[in-house]
């Protein structure tokens, strides 16, 4: 599912007319808490994953998150597009607030679960943008400036939260930049918990220098995606499992790990 290539008419249609795919993008977004309110209080009187259902019949992999890392932990020495780098990429986009996180708040009000990230993580996108237009798009910030964004940003990388573009109605179109935790996530929550719904590697991987890697283990407590595992006191890697969020480079005490542009 995480490398799930879309290739349907559908998405052959939203690459030659990109404007279809971001009012598609647009609407979804505009509705998306109304449809996330509704799956929970199903889920609530029925005890099922409406969502996983959902997801698996009729939605089938078009909603969810592509992991993008922050800039910085990115290898000097790669060459990215702008839409493989999430500082650029925003300031390309129509970025009208950052909001407070739909998951975290119902987490905390219904389940009371013992997570300290903050509220207001959410950077909405005025209009569904496209990946394939990207490039020619030219800034134009509304209500919060670049360095907040830039300040909000790298403090949910500090913390370990995943930055994930929402996206609708396949990985190439997003109106939402959200920075999750995978206690209160509904897309990571899920996805790690049963695969649905769906998330997206990101367009990087990282690479460990063993030589300067003192098996301390501390990069196995910030991945997620169990791409870094401590056996008998020895660091093992699995890059399948890498989604290329970067988070556990900035963890590194000795600097061992980088994250490239995939080959």
């Amino acid at each position: 599912m995480p490398n799930r290539v879309f290739e349907s008419k559908l998405d052959k249609v939203l690459k030659k007319i990109p404007p279809l795919g971001r009012v598609l993008s647009s609407l979804f977004g505009i509705f998306e808490l109304f449809i996330l309110e509704f799956f929970r209080k199903i889920d609530e009187k029925f005890r099922i994953y409406t969502l996983g259902i959902v997801d698996k019949y009729i939605l089938k992999g078009r909603w969810g998150g592509k992991v993008v890392p922050l800039d910085r932990n990115i290898n000097v020495d790669t060459k990215f597009v702008t839409s493989q780098e999430i500082f650029g990429l925003l300031s390309k986009s129509k970025v009208v607030g950052i909001s407070w996180c739909y998951c975290r708040a119902i987490q905390r009000k219904y389940n009371k679960p013992n997570c300290d990230h903050p509220l207001h993580t959410c950077i909405h996108i005025g209009f569904g943008e496209t990946l394939y237009e990207i490039p020619f798009k030219s800034s134009n910030l509304k209500k919060v400036t670049k360095k907040e964004i830039k300040e909000l940003l790298e403090e949910c990388d500090e913390r370990g939260l995943i930055h994930q573009l929402i996206y609708f109605p396949n990985p190439q179109f997003y109106y939402l930049v959200c920075n999750c935790c995978s206690c209160c996530c509904v897309v990571l929550n899920k996805f790690l918990k049963s695969g649905s719904p769906q998330m997206v590697k990101s367009d990087f991987v990282t690479t460990t220098d063993l030589e300067l890697c003192i098996n301390c283990g501390n990069c196995e407590k910030w991945c997620n995606f169990g791409a870094r595992v401590m056996h008998n006191g020895k660091l093992q890697l699995n890059s399948k499992m890498c989604f290329g969020c970067g988070i556990c480079i900035s963890k590194c005490p000795n600097k061992a790990i980088s994250l490239n542009k995939k080959s």
